[in-house]
């Protein structure tokens, strides 16, 4: 059979679907589609952890900085100016004098000292609290209630000016507060447990219109502060709900822009596929709060039972690793396990109290259904296997749902962790023994003490005791990496200014602009069979 004319049948339906892509898509001037995967978005930062929800918060919410749409370097938000004492400990934000709410209101100095009191709160039990503790008295607050907010560091002088006393200099301070969890909440939300999409009020470039099942619609913000440099009107987010629908709807020009979920095998358009290393890491990791889970022996043991060359390998991810934090100059991450110690396991086994694998228990280990990561826990299921040692798993079908499975209980799971600013803290604060964002229930003295003294030093200091930090995670096996993360979208970057890829794949819509359309050229199929760049 001859298949020239059924090349040239898709040849010429390609070029007739993109020509037609750009000149319907649906307001392609004044509105911005952006496909996300079906998944739950918390509208309250100091709730939110997934990277989704970072990215809509650009859109929602504003803080003291935000970042460069290009570098990711720190920018002036509602931060007019800024200065810093001599040794590095006082900060003294200024205000912009017309920073406003979306109701219209004025945005003051005390709305941030409110604000991050409540994230610091016991009771609100928030997400990225652990990272505020770099301020004077804020790891004390957040520990229990009774303590006087008066004693935490944070306090306005005036009307537009905020002062923030830090336990030790940071040099990482400005990068830390671009992050969509240290933005300031309006007062009517303030305490509120459960947010309404209709309360919500922001007051970043855009504010949001509605929340349904199937969309996000989000329009230009009137009195934002800097309202005449958004150039899109309007922004919906459409949930995709399978890879084959949303490159369906981007094939069709129904959607400018996929952030995940996507064929990429039948995409008309190849060359929009942007791929970018992350500042990312997926990762197995241990109940270490659960018995017999919590003995480090046990953990280490059974990781060195693993034939991690069968699961660390370029086949199924582009960045396999052995390592939690993605390397970058002045870190040297020390190296994790990365092969088998029959031996050793055994020994540290029979330390424990489990000379006998058979009597350990069945682990109970959460995972998402399909793909690498369920393959990959198939060898570490037969390597253990050998020793009686049983695997009881509960597949998931949605990584949004991880947390609340885990909920009812596991020993072993597994997830992808994007930092939220560009330093090693951004991995290694979160395991301390009170961080909301440990959800391994690890606790340790030791790394606390070497975590809080790393706040204390500066320059290479500090980065050689965090490396000590990691290299306790690692040894003891709290964490055991797979590979370190690849951003990956689908965008058309010669119609759509002010998209840049970068190792956090965070994108500001404020700095995004329409500057022409593309007809799509003739097809050609990018095969992809490797994992390592949606975080799970």
């Amino acid at each position: 059979m001859k298949r020239l004319p059924i090349l040239l049948f898709v040849f010429v339906t390609a070029l007739s679907i993109g020509a037609q892509s750009a000149l319907t898509a649906p307001g392609a001037a004044e509105e911005l589609v952006i496909g996300l995967s079906d998944s739950p978005i918390e509208l309250n930062p100091y709730k939110a952890i997934y990277s989704h929800e970072m990215q809509m918060f650009t859109a929602l919410y504003e803080g003291l900085f935000t970042y460069d749409s290009q570098t990711l370097e720190p920018v002036r938000a509602l931060a007019e100016s800024f200065q810093k004492s001599k040794d590095g400990k006082t900060w003294t934000f200024t205000i912009r004098a017309n920073a406003k709410w979306a109701d219209g209101s004025p945005i003051t100095a005390q709305d941030f000292v409110e604000s991050w009191l409540y994230l610091l709160a016991p009771e609100t039990k928030g997400e990225y609290a652990v990272f505020l503790e770099i301020i004077k008295g804020a790891k004390q607050y957040r520990a229990k209630s009774g303590v006087s907010p008066s004693t935490v560091g944070i306090r306005a002088e005036d009307e537009h000016t905020l002062t923030v006393e830090l336990v030790a200099p940071a040099a990482y301070f400005t990068r830390l507060l671009c992050h969509g969890a240290f933005v300031p909440v309006h007062p009517s939300l303030r305490g509120k447990r459960v947010w309404k999409p209709e309360d919500v009020i922001g007051n970043g470039p855009y504010r949001l219109v509605s929340v349904s099942d199937e969309e996000m619609i989000f329009t230009k913000s009137d009195t934002y502060w800097d309202r005449s440099s958004v150039s899109i009107p309007r922004i919906r987010a459409v949930f995709i709900k399978t890879d084959d629908e949303g490159s369906q709807r981007y094939n069709d020009g129904e959607v400018h822009w996929i952030t995940d979920t996507v064929n990429i095998d039948s995409l008309l358009v190849p060359e929009d596929i942007q791929y970018a290393p992350m500042f990312g890491t997926g990762y197995f990791f241990w109940n270490s709060g659960r018995s017999p889970w919590k003995d480090s022996r046990v953990r280490r043991a059974l990781a060195l039972l693993v034939p991690w060359s069968e699961i660390r390998n370029a086949e199924d991810y582009y960045t396999p690793t052995a390592t939690l934090i993605l390397p970058f100059e002045g870190y040297e991450s020390p190296t994790g396990i990365i092969q088998p110690n029959a031996a050793e396991a055994m020994a540290l086994l029979k330390a424990a109290g489990f000379a006998d694998p058979k009597r350990l228990p069945p682990i109970r280990v959460v995972v998402q259904a399909g793909g690498s990561v369920e393959k990959a826990l198939g060898i570490m299921e037969e390597a253990w296997a050998e020793y009686g040692i049983r695997v009881e798993k509960v597949p998931v079908d949605s990584y949004g749902n991880m947390r609340e499975v885990r909920q009812d209980g596991f020993d072993l799971s597994f997830t992808g962790w994007i930092g939220d600013f560009a330093d090693p803290a951004a991995f290694l604060l979160m395991w301390q023994s009170d961080s909301n964002l440990n959800d391994g229930a690890y606790k340790s003295k030791e790394y606390d003490a070497l975590v809080r003294s790393s706040m204390e030093a500066e320059g290479s200091a500090r980065m050689r005791i965090l490396e000590k930090a990691e290299a306790m995670l690692l040894d003891q096996a709290v964490v055991m990496p797979v590979y370190h993360s690849l951003s990956f979208n689908v965008i058309d970057i010669a119609s759509i200014s002010g998209w840049y890829s970068n190792p956090m794949d965070i994108h500001p819509f404020k700095t995004m602009a329409f500057i022409g359309a593309t007809a799509l050229p003739t097809v050609a199929l990018v095969p992809n069979t490797r994992a390592g760049y949606l975080g799970d």
